[in-house]
């Protein structure tokens, strides 16, 4: 026999080992237990704050709870309150045209509350989106940089060389829908997932699992002001993760223009974040606007329908409810603001050319510019992506068009709740014969 000494034979994990790792796991499991816990009582406190108020009359805080398919009554309410008034939420709140665009204009409101002296934003949203709010609260010089250094990829003129890769994507999911189908998951809601997946090389193997995430990631707008339920809130936290190594692993950052370290991910993630739920409502809002009766003549042709989808944005932008936070004490509409405090621009009611205005207007004529979004460029949170929403959306709505000229509405439309920012869809039955 040879001699193995020196070769350590494995040794069987001992009884005492094995309940250690056995003890280990279950502490593992009761701390996560007690995280859970906590984000779900956070979020059931901040929900039922939201409730409270609403149900002794304040009309933002009904808002929030985006329990209603037409928010217009709540609108007209708020209105009726003001140029600015203070909601008892405690947020500054306006619906006026003027000081909303010069609001979001103003330098000296952020997009992250801080902590008095210590310049960190408030512990209490990260259990809205939990560990995430740097992904979706940029204050404006980030989004700034990240748009000059995106433009290479999202830039107007680079979403125009994309005009043929997204027509071909648009025209082919639209090819393959049966007579009868939903609207939402079959057609709009694939749309913004395919042409990202294609934009930024998402192999084939991992296409099903970008969708899936970018599912989860549907209430992601709508949680930074309307707490989630726990199970979506944490799959929301996982479809992150999940996306951060993905985009870590396909590494955009050479196709950016002098970019920092990460932006490449950062950048692909934000598309996902501020294109696939806006765009997807987008379509789905526009379309079941104009039935049954002005179908499809808006947007037949890219022209008109770029013009209408730009029509649509411009009501039902991606941030209905926009947020800033006073950097110093100032003065709002005769109002002293004070450092810290919160300041709601209604941009869904701006949008709008009258109260209860749910269908798209009529469509521009042929001469006629795309509308602008409410704010311009100081709405910076959709500045990023804005070029890219308008031209998928534009283009799903010409394939549709073509594919479905004579659709009809073939059961009730089922809106998402808690969805005060972006007003998503869920179901939306439709023939198309």
């Amino acid at each position: 026999m040879q001699d193995m000494q020196g070769v350590q034979p494995e040794q069987p994990v001992s009884n005492t080992r094995r309940t250690q790792l056995e003890q280990s796991e279950r502490r593992t499991e009761a701390a996560q237990e007690m995280e859970d816990s906590e984000l779900g009582r956070r979020l059931q406190m901040l929900r039922g704050m939201q409730w409270v108020f609403g149900a002794n009359g304040d009309p933002y805080a009904r808002l929030l709870c985006g329990m209603e398919d037409d928010p217009s009554p709540f609108y007209d309410a708020i209105r009726t309150l003001g140029e600015l008034h203070r909601s008892r939420t405690g947020a500054w709140v306006t619906a006026d045209p003027g000081l909303g665009g010069r609001i979001l204009a103003d330098r000296r409101l952020g997009a992250r509350r801080l902590v008095a002296g210590a310049g960190e934003t408030d512990g209490l949203e990260q259990y809205v989106l939990p560990g995430h709010q740097a992904f979706l609260r940029l204050e404006r010089e980030e989004a700034e940089r990240l748009r000059e250094v995106a433009a290479p990829v999202l830039g107007a003129a680079a979403v125009d060389a994309w005009r043929p890769l997204i027509d071909e994507v648009c025209a082919g999911l639209a090819k393959g829908l049966p007579d009868t189908f939903d609207l939402v998951e079959e057609y709009a809601g694939l749309v913004p997932v395919e042409v990202l997946a294609r934009i930024w090389g998402v192999p084939e193997e991992d296409r099903a699992r970008f969708g899936r995430d970018c599912r989860a990631l549907a209430p992601a707008l709508d949680s930074l002001l309307c707490p989630q339920q726990l199970a979506l809130s944490k799959d929301m936290a996982s479809a992150l993760e999940d996306l951060r190594l993905l985009f870590d692993g396909l590494d955009a950052t050479p196709r950016l223009a002098g970019p920092a370290d990460g932006d490449g991910t950062a950048v692909a993630m934000l598309t996902v974040l501020l294109c696939t739920e806006p765009v997807t409502t987008a379509i789905g809002n526009t379309v079941l606007g104009l039935l049954p009766g002005q179908w499809p003549v808006p947007c037949t042709g890219r022209v008109a329908a770029g013009q209408v989808a730009g029509q649509a944005l411009h009501r039902a932008v991606s941030y209905r409810i926009a947020t800033r936070f006073a950097r110093e004490d100032l003065e709002l509409a005769g109002c002293e603001v004070k450092s810290g405090d919160e300041v709601v621009v209604l941009a869904g009611a701006i949008g709008r050319n009258g109260p209860s205005a749910a269908a798209p207007p009529a469509p521009p004529g042929p001469a006629a510019p795309p509308a602008p979004s409410v704010f311009g460029a100081a709405a910076f949170e959709n500045a990023l992506a804005e070029p890219l929403v308008r031209a998928v959306t534009g283009a799903a709505l010409q394939a549709l068009a073509e594919r479905a000229p004579r659709l009809t509405a073939a059961g009730p439309v089922v809106r998402r709740r808690r969805s005060p920012v972006v007003g998503g869809l869920h179901r939306a039955p439709v023939a198309a014969a």
